[in-house]
């Protein structure tokens, strides 16, 4: 940087270098300047070789690009609440930020000059190096005497927070070998959208192929089905069938054909299926159409049954029944059996193969096998009985390993053998007082929430049940925990999802309030799902 000195200085200055080099005279190369002057690329003016009374290092500006506009309206909303500014300067984790630096200073060492951006965790590691070039000229810095730009990519850099400050460090010299340095943050947010659904949504969302996002609300009489693109603006206007409290169900695609099927639970509750890119209902199943009654409170599982096989759902109405709904079969698309169990909220139908299970209000885990395309009650379980009686209170969501594993609130966790019903294990001895949330199972633990106790917990147990540990919580888990990976938080250490049925994705996640058997989501978590709280990066 070239310091302000006195008229005396200047001359003095003259008379030293006898011909001082001339800052404003154009360059194309550097022979065009005198004095071992330098011509500058950019500007392609002359600039000082060096000069020994220089001692001022250049001082930099960082200028950061606004985040784009976001909608922001009585459904939806892109903007972070939690972020400084309501989230008007806060940039989303998967966005790019273009960034420009600075300087007034004309003889700054346009070689010398480094970005870098660094990460948000207890070990960021090593700091991205910004590539920077000139400015362009729709950059609106740059007539400034130096000015170089370039964009910082965040979804690279570590981030263990759901909010926080991305630091930006530039350094540089001058001709005269001084060094400056300047720093600046980026509020950086993995909140990507929050839609209001005007109702309570007690359901998990799932995911159809083309990223259709699908899930049910209730306000006790009535209930829609909402659909969403991965953006959060709805796909198409809700579609009002009765309260839902079953988390939906999405199917295979066929030829571009993928339905959605969704339970009611009003008190003779009703089967959809709807086309998931239009919403158009393609069949539905009545107690009229099957001679059942009650509501369907638990999540349905995806099956393939009768003749063609023929892909449905499988669910438990709460007066006994298990409904078989196959919308494709032209002869009885709606097949029933007696099972003389019902379920509660939020609990769930599991199936692998020509095997599912069920838990029930009283405790017990009911077991089906497919026999010649119907679904019937495996006498191998309970010495003929068709069930394993594992406590006395509800049976909480279930999830299938090589095992069954589920909850209750006498055994704690359990898992019972696929073939015979039979305890393999449980965790904790005596059980947990409420009832507990359900459960998932990583490659190394198995997790689960200890419910509406007065100190909150989440249990942590081996998978061979040899050894388990509680580990204290600010919030109660009442619902089932969703995991993938693990994402450190400012605030506490939070779980996020992974889709039941696939490879677990990585995604950031707050800890689900609603309605929690393990249901399908890629890239992007829902927090909150009672309150419709919403999507993040």
């Amino acid at each position: 940087m070239r310091t302000a000195v006195s008229v005396l200085g200047v001359m003095a200055t003259a008379v030293l270098v006898g011909a001082c080099f001339d800052p404003t005279r154009s360059c194309s190369t550097s022979s065009d300047c005198v004095n071992g002057g330098t011509c500058d690329s950019r500007t392609k003016t002359c600039v000082a070789a060096g000069n020994p009374n220089d001692k001022t290092p250049p001082v930099f500006s960082i200028v950061v690009k606004a985040p784009p506009g976001r909608r922001d309206d009585a459904k939806l909303t892109e903007y972070d609440p939690g972020s400084p500014d309501g989230g008007l300067d806060a940039f989303r984790r998967d966005e790019i930020v273009q960034v420009t630096v600075t300087s007034l200073d004309p003889d700054v060492d346009a070689g010398s000059v480094k970005l870098l951006a660094y990460g948000v965790a207890a070990s960021p590691g090593t700091p991205a190096d910004v590539q920077l070039a000139p400015c362009a000229a729709a950059n609106t810095a740059a007539s400034n005497p130096f000015c170089l730009e370039g964009t910082v990519q965040l979804a690279p850099l570590p981030f263990e927070a759901f909010r926080g400050v991305v630091p930006l460090e530039v350094s540089g010299s001058d001709l005269s070998s001084n060094v400056g340095k300047a720093d600046a943050g980026l509020n950086v947010t993995r909140w990507k959208w929050r839609y209001s659904a005007g109702a309570p949504i007690y359901t998990t969302p799932a995911i159809a192929d083309d990223g259709t996002i699908v899930f049910g609300t209730s306000d006790g009489g009535s209930g829609s089905l909402h659909a969403l693109v991965p953006e959060g603006a709805e796909k198409w206007a809700p579609v009002s069938l009765g309260p839902i409290r079953a988390s939906p169900v999405v199917g295979v695609s066929d030829a571009g054909l993928q339905f959605t099927y969704v339970a009611t639970s009003e008190p003779s509750g009703r089967l959809f299926a709807l086309d998931s890119k239009t919403g158009v209902i393609v069949a539905a199943c009545t107690n009229n159409d099957a001679g059942y009654s009650g509501p369907f409170v638990g999540t349905p599982a995806l099956v393939a049954s009768g003749a063609g096989p023929f892909e449905g759902i499988l669910a438990l109405a709460n007066a006994t029944f298990l409904v078989n709904f196959r919308p494709a079969a032209t002869v009885s698309p709606c097949l029933t059996s007696d099972t003389a169990n019902s379920q509660s909220f939020p609990s769930n139908v599991v199936a692998s193969g020509g095997a599912a299970y069920a838990g029930a209000t009283v405790g017990h885990v009911l077991s089906f096998v497919l026999l010649s395309g119907n679904w019937v009650e495996n006498v191998a379980w309970g010495s003929g009985l068709g069930y394993a009686a594992v406590g006395s209170r509800a049976i909480q969501p279930l999830m299938l390993t090589d095992r069954v594993l589920g909850t209750t609130s006498l055994r704690g966790l359990f898992a019972l053998d696929r073939s015979d019903g039979s305890l393999q294990g449980n965790h904790p001895d005596g059980g947990v007082p409420p009832d507990p949330g359900g459960a998932i199972a990583t490659l190394t633990e198995q997790l689960f929430g200890g419910g509406a106790a007065s100190s909150p917990l989440l249990y942590s147990v081996a998978p061979d049940f040899g050894s388990g540990v509680a580990q204290p919580l600010n919030d109660l888990v009442s619902a089932t925990p969703v995991a993938g990976k693990v994402v450190r938080s400012t605030s506490r250490r939070r779980l996020v999802p992974s889709r039941l049925g696939r490879a677990p994705r990585p995604w950031c996640g707050q800890t689900p309030l609603g309605q929690a058997s393990p249901s399908l989501l890629r890239q992007h978590s829902i927090a909150g799902a009672r309150a419709g709280r919403g999507f993040c990066t």
